[in-house]
């Protein structure tokens, strides 16, 4: 399983108390040292999509304490850093991380306290937030569509992904991805009418195609009605915003095998004007034409 969204705490180390020692009796002058400084925590990014996985069940990630100051201005030990691992792609808060092996200094630690021999500082406390951690897929290409409308296996037959296909809706449950020519392509989970509202699968997977250059939306050639999927899936889209409705679209007309050829004619009319493909599982040349030459 996929996990895009994670919410966790983090913080830094707090710094270690600065060393209290008063001057001895005899006058000999006794140093104490000052306390280490709390750790930091990074964030750096990976191509390991399934990265956020090891943050289920995690409530919480704190970088070291700084230790305490010592005598003869020895000077405690710092805490120790951390990094978090994400997914490029990967938003936390407002922070987006677009990059493969970025590393950006999330939480600064607390600086240790200052010893001394009238008063000693106690260290201070390491910066924290409250984490909201987002996936959402790197991908020039995205195919949508509503369930069992030939995505996964078009994925599938313009890739080497392995995608699972299924002759029932939600078939695909999670995203899946694949490389064409250089470019990653994005299967979205199906949709249905009333999913930017939670139904079905709800929203949780249409972030993943914010990003994307092109959306590739499959309408399957034996739906009772292509012209009602289209403005279903456009619905949904308009609804979620992000400006996803604005996004070029080619309408690609799956499973043309399945049904007489007038009939894929007659439907290629109702999309007049508009940039229409028309597949099955065993030619896809249209589909390769219009993406190659993107």
């Amino acid at each position: 399983m996929l996990v895009d969204e994670i919410r966790i705490k983090i913080s830094a180390g707090h710094g270690g108390a600065g060393k209290f020692a008063p001057i001895k009796a005899f006058k000999s002058a006794y140093h104490p040292g000052d306390g280490g400084r709390g750790g930091d925590v990074y964030v750096t990014t990976t191509s390991d999509l399934s990265a956020l996985n090891r943050f289920v069940g995690v409530t919480q990630i704190k970088a070291g304490d700084g230790e305490p100051g010592g005598a003869n201005n020895s000077t405690g030990k710092s805490g120790k850093d951390i990094e978090i691992t994400v997914p490029i792609g990967t938003s936390v808060n407002d922070l987006e991380l677009d990059h493969l092996d970025q590393r950006v200094l999330l939480c600064k630690g607390g600086l240790g306290g200052r010893g001394g021999n009238l008063r000693a500082q106690a260290g201070l406390p390491g910066e924290s937030i409250s984490a909201h951690l987002v996936l959402k897929l790197i991908a020039k290409y995205g195919l949508i569509g509503l369930p069992n409308a030939g995505k996964s296996t078009l994925l599938n037959g313009l890739t080497n992904a392995n995608a699972q296909v299924g002759a029932y809706p939600f078939t695909t449950l999670e995203p899946n991805l694949g490389v064409y020519n250089g470019q990653i392509i994005a299967d979205i989970p199906g949709l249905i009418e009333g999913a930017s509202g939670g139904k079905g699968l709800g929203i949780r997977f249409l972030k993943h195609i914010e990003k994307v250059s092109l959306l590739l939306h499959c309408i399957a050639c034996d739906s009772k009605d292509i012209l009602k999927d289209y403005e279903t899936i456009n619905a949904e889209l308009a609804k979620f915003g992000q400006g996803l409705i604005d996004k070029p679209q080619v309408i690609v007309l799956t499973k043309t095998d399945l049904v007489d050829p007038k009939i894929v004619t007659n439907y290629l009319s109702n999309f007049e004007g508009k940039q229409v493909a028309t597949v099955n599982k065993f030619e896809l040349d249209s589909i390769r034409s219009i993406i190659g030459n993107i």
